[in-house]
């Protein structure tokens, strides 16, 4: 089972980044746009995991959530990585109170690191993924229509969980599951 973790966002958010999509997706460009019903923050991705695994790793996500009360973020800007000259991801940012995120984030992948997960090896940047270039053809235009639509937030969000997710990989592209939900506290 191809499983991660993640924060998911309300409907009403992810119409409003949908439409944000939509809008961009209408300029010439080699993107592999995400689906709105996709849309999440990745906390940590455990790749290919036995079925016989999940109940454990729902465990540690529990353990993980300790101590952490709910917190809001703020969906605003948009970028890409590793840079908008050599775009591969177009992303919105994530502010508010980021703080307990990233505390959150370190618990997860201590937890996670117990039960034999390896840690991500590059620095946690918490932003949602719009968007990954095949190529670079058209991204200029893209983020410069981005940039001109993002001077205000697409939203505040109470985040008061965090989940385990299942990616069912098709050819029409990934489709996302919850299988277990940790509340934060």
């Amino acid at each position: 089972m191809r499983l991660f973790i993640a924060v998911n966002f309300p409907e009403e958010i992810k119409r409003t980044l949908g439409a944000f999509i939509r809008s961009l997706s209408q300029i010439p460009s080699d993107l592999k746009w995400v689906r709105e019903e996709n849309l999440h923050l990745t906390v940590q991705f455990l790749g290919n995991v036995p079925e016989e695994q999940v109940p454990a790793v729902s465990m540690a996500l529990q353990k993980s959530v300790t101590g952490i009360a709910p917190f809001r973020l703020v969906l605003k800007g948009a970028g890409a990585f590793p840079s908008v000259e050599r775009p591969r991801v177009l992303w919105v940012g994530i502010g508010g109170e980021t703080a307990p995120l990233l505390i959150l984030q370190r618990q997860v992948q201590r937890e996670m690191g117990f039960m034999g997960f390896e840690p991500e090896k590059r620095k946690f940047s918490p932003h949602l993924t719009l968007a990954r270039a095949r190529s670079p053809y058209g991204f200029i235009d893209v983020m410069e229509k981005a940039r001109e639509d993002t001077g205000k937030a697409f939203g505040t969000v109470r985040i008061d969980s965090i989940e385990l997710m299942l990616s069912d990989l098709q050819a029409k592209g990934p489709s996302y599951f919850v299988l277990s939900r940790a509340p934060l506290s």
